[in-house]
């Protein structure tokens, strides 16, 4: 029996990468594709439309207002989620919170387990060597939010309790971590982090060379989810579970 997944933001340039590897799953296959209404995206082969209907799992990277919709029809249908979806406000993490009391919900800002072992290490390190912190992110022209999910997430692996502040366009603050936004091109995501103390320098370099990181890692934490209990889980979650 295949495992149909639900997309949320099929259009999207992660959702384009989530189609073919799904397809040549022989375990998976697609529900269904939400867009927004004004959306003239079409797929033969696949139902697209701005409602969602009943799948085993969705695979959310879309917007804050369409996460909304999705995020309370996998309330009402019991249906596991995973979501990759930046620019959530503090609104939208309670709603998570709360969605967990019923269904089993993951939220990371980045998919692929390199960058997740690299928050670990930033937030054991800093702990030990109290350091300077500078991170800088690279993203295609298209994103829209500043700075990544993924660098907010890096900041706060250091700093938990930091609130962002925009000091330019693209220079930010969390606590005293320092985090600087590049938008060039059709860069699929670079990290950078350059950490400072008494005794050393350290500089720490993530660069995804295709989305495709994103999309496999994905659905390689949405075949884990579907057989977790009601909760709200992290990449740290999934990650342990390989070992």
């Amino acid at each position: 029996m295949k495992l149909k997944i639900g997309i949320s933001g099929i259009s999207g340039r992660i959702g384009q990468r989530l189609i073919p590897i799904i397809e040549s799953d022989d375990n998976l296959s697609i529900s269904c594709g939400l867009v927004s209404a004004h959306s003239k995206y079409t797929n033969k082969g696949i139902n697209i439309g701005h409602t969602c209907e009943k799948s085993d799992a969705w695979i959310d990277f879309s917007t804050p207002d369409a996460f909304e919709i999705v995020l309370n029809h996998c309330i009402e249908t019991k249906t596991p989620l995973v979501t990759g979806t930046t620019g959530l406000s503090k609104k939208h993490f309670k709603e998570i919170e709360n969605a967990a009391q019923e269904i089993p919900v993951l939220w990371a800002s980045n998919f692929a387990i390199s960058v997740n072992l690299i928050q670990h290490l930033l937030s054991k390190y800093t702990q030990l060597r109290p350091s300077n912190v500078e991170i800088t992110e690279t993203h295609h022209v298209h994103k829209t939010d500043r700075p990544s999910g993924t660098a907010i997430t890096l900041a706060r692996s250091i700093k938990p309790h930091g609130i962002l502040k925009t000091i330019h366009e693209d220079e930010f603050l969390l606590d005293d971590v320092k985090i600087k936004s590049i938008r060039d091109a059709e860069v699929a995501g670079i990290h950078k982090i350059d950490l400072e103390n008494k005794s050393e320098i350290i500089s720490i370099s993530h660069t995804a060379k295709t989305p495709v990181i994103f999309a496999q890692g994905a659905i390689n934490v949405a075949k884990w989810l579907v057989n977790k209990d009601k909760g709200f889980y992290t990449m740290n979650d999934y990650i342990d579970s390989l070992s």
